[in-house]
Order: structure tokens, then C-alpha cells, then sequence
């Protein structure tokens, strides 16, 4: 075991990364040298870490036999591209999804499903999943083990950030433009971002079904350990800049009592319960900024007596992509190298 590690991170340097690099300061993560790696061209020369400037530098020339662990934050294009000559000489942890059907790269979500890791030495890579999958698998994990679950139903309400910081600005145009009377062209997502809402993240292949949401049914399937379980998954583009909101039915296989729902939710790791049904989190003021997952809104089916609904809010950059990276690497340095 290393007292310190080179770590190279590569994706949104105004997103992604610039969360993890906060992140990795807050927890105390052990780094010696931090190498933010960038494909193409960015008018961006450094990024901040620790109160100093760190230089980025481009991938096509760099050198990967210095680096311990690799945060992947980019796209599947250039995941696959780049993942396996990093994994040669270093850990990858991946957030983009292109291993999704790979069963030799383990899907790992810290308090869910941690003996994936032993797994990772026979090509060097870890894949993370989805903000959407990791908030709802980090819910429900507990309640599957303790009292089943036969169907999973959720409706994720995605912020302009699943596309990166890029979607940040475009909401930001889009909205600045129409309130002064002017026209828009949108060119990021299929629909203009502002004031509108689209079920639509990324596009749909011939059954309807987008990649988003096929990755969220696979990844929560593999997370929870059961290939049987139906889930259905509809994912909508809202205008909002984080975070990201879950409307989430579940039926068990029988009727449950409520206040035992509560407790095994409340009893779960990185789970804060509002305990009012009418009550709720909200992702301004409850869960942006910080990598609490938050539920409100408990409550039985009216018309199903093995139907739950709740509500569940996590901000999708600090949560679903930096945090569950960096506590991926601090049990790998902890347990494996």
C-alpha cells in the first residue's frame, strides 16, 4: 500500500472533474500529483486543486505507466478508446457506461454491491453506474434484501448537467435569449431546454428505449443482484442546471407496513429519509452541492396493497459521478493496492 497516489482524471473539466478535485480535497484522499487530461481542444490551461492550479494536459501525448487510478468522465467513444491503454498501467474507473455488457469489468456501487471488487484485477477496470441507477439501487438495496421486490417503475427527471457542463450553458443561453425576446436554435438536446420539459436524454434506438435508460434497467438488475426483477424506466430532460429527481413506484411480493419501509430506509447507508408524507427533499435547497441521497414522499399505493411510491433527489455530478468515483478509490487503497 502506497501513502500517496497519482491520480489522472479525464472529462468535463468544468463539471465532472471539477467536482471530483473539490471532493478529493474535502475527504482527504491521499494524492501526490494530479493529472487532468483533456481530448481535442479547451481554452481552459489549468484547473484548481487544493487552492493551486494544476495544468491540464492532452491525452494524446501522455505518459499513463505514472499514474495509480484513472477517473473516466467522458463519453463511451472516448472511454473506449482511451480505458484500455490506461488499464495497461493503472486502475480505470469508469463512469460512461461502455462496459455495461462486459461481465468481466464489475459494476460497483459503494453500499450495495462492494464484493464486485476482488474482480477487478483481470483487466484493471471498475465501471460506476449511472447517477440515475446508483441513487435508486442505493434506495432500494436494502428494502430487496429485507422484503423483495417484484417491480421497480421509475420516472428519472434528468437537469441540463447529464449532458455536462455544456447542457449548464445551454439552459443558461436558451433561457437569457428567450426572456429578451429573441430566437433560439437548439443544437445540444433534441428540444429546447428552457422552459420546457421532454422525455428524451440521449437518442432512442428502434424500440424507443434510449441508452439511459437501457443502461439504468441493466445497471440496477446487476446492482441488486437479481437479473429477474422488471424495471421500467422513463427519463426526462427538465429545466433544471443539477441534480436529478426520481418519481419511483415499487411493488413487493406481498403487503408490507409502511413504518417498516421507513425503518429499513432510514437504516440504510448515505440515506436521509424526510419522515412527512408531506414532506419532501428539494434539489435546490436539500441535495445540490453535496452527495446526500434524499427521500420524501413515502407512501403506500392507493390501489396496489404491495405498491410503494416515494421520491427520491440526489445531485447527479457531486453524488452520482464524484463521490461514488472517489469512494470506489478509498476502498481499493484501503483493501487491494
Amino acid at each position: 500500500m502506497k501513502s500517496e497516489y497519482n491520480i489522472a482524471l479525464i472529462g468535463d473539466l468544468n463539471g465532472a472533474i471539477e467536482a471530483t478535485l473539490e471532493l478529493l480535497a474535502q475527504r482527504n484522499f491521499p494524492v501526490a500529483k494530479i493529472f487532468p487530461l483533456y481530448e481535442g481542444e479547451t481554452e481552459k490551461t489549468s484547473v484548481m486543486f487544493s487552492g493551486k492550479p494544476v495544468d491540464i494536459i492532452d491525452i494524446q501525448d501522455f505518459d499513463w505507466q505514472k499514474i495509480d487510478i484513472a477517473f473516466f468522465f467522458t463519453d463511451i467513444e472516448s472511454t473506449k478508446k482511451w480505458a484500455d491503454i490506461a488499464s495497461k498501467h493503472c486502475i480505470v474507473i469508469d463512469n460512461s457506461g461502455a462496459f455495461l455488457s462486459d461481465e468481466n469489468v464489475p459494476l460497483i456501487q459503494v453500499d450495495v454491491n462492494e464484493t464486485g471488487f476482488a474482480d477487478f484485477t483481470q483487466n484493471n477496470k471498475i465501471s460506476i453506474p449511472s447517477s440515475e441507477a446508483a441513487q435508486l439501487s442505493l434506495t432500494l438495496k436494502k428494502l430487496h434484501q429485507e422484503i423483495g421486490l417484484v417491480r421497480i417503475s421509475v420516472s428519472s427527471y434528468q437537469s441540463v448537467s447529464v449532458a455536462g457542463k455544456v447542457g449548464v450553458t445551454t439552459l443558461a443561453g436558451e433561457t437569457a435569449r428567450l426572456l429578451n425576446a429573441k430566437s433560439i436554435e437548439h443544437e445540444l438536446f433534441p428540444q429546447q431546454t428552457a422552459f420546457n420539459v421532454f422525455p428524451q436524454v440521449g437518442q432512442f434506438n428502434d424500440d424507443g428505449h434510449s441508452f439511459s435508460e437501457v443502461r439504468l434497467v441493466n445497471e440496477v438488475r446487476r446492482l441488486l443482484n437479481d437479473p429477474a426483477i422488471m424495471v421500467a424506466s422513463t427519463q426526462v430532460v427538465v429545466p433544471m442546471f443539477y441534480g436529478c429527481a426520481q418519481s419511483v413506484h415499487v411493488q413487493t411480493h406481498y403487503p408490507v407496513d409502511l413504518e417498516e419501509v421507513a425503518q429499513s430506509l432510514r437504516d440504510s447507508a448515505g440515506l436521509t429519509l424526510v419522515e412527512s408524507v408531506c414532506d419532501y427533499p428539494n434539489i435546490i435547497t436539500d441535495v445540490v452541492g453535496n452527495d446526500s441521497v434524499q427521500i420524501g414522499r413515502l407512501r403506500q399505493d392507493l390501489c396496489d396493497p404491495s405498491g410503494l411510491n416515494l421520491w427520491i433527489c440526489a445531485d447527479n455530478v457531486y453524488f452520482g459521478v464524484a463521490c461514488n468515483a472517489i469512494k470506489v478509490a478509498e476502498k481499493l487503497i484501503k483493501n487491494y493496492i
